[in-house]
């Protein structure tokens, strides 16, 4: 099992992406997640990519990832999305 941590040290909202499956999960300032998957360290789990919208988790060795806030609590995809951010419900 291999775990990376990300925090948001802005003063903004920030999308954290998981790559490849694209789940958005959005940190307040302050907030630190972690993705968590099954391919060993050895293995090179993970690329970060920081950008102008948000931060990019990739995800390599073809095996799911989860992610968790600092209590252990499972973030959900659209964790926290801002309502302009949403898809359009009618």
């Amino acid at each position: 099992m291999s775990k990376t941590s990300v925090s948001n040290e802005t003063g903004d909202v920030v999308c954290l992406w998981v790559e490849p499956w694209g789940t958005d999960h959005w940190m307040r300032p302050g907030e630190e997640f972690t993705v968590v998957t099954e391919t060993e360290p050895e293995q090179s789990p993970f690329n970060v990519v920081v950008h102008d919208q948000g931060i990019t988790v990739w995800v390599n060795g073809g095996h799911d990832a989860e992610v968790f806030d600092r209590n252990g609590d499972l973030v959900p995809c659209g964790h926290q999305r801002p309502a302009e951010d949403r898809p359009d419900k009618s």
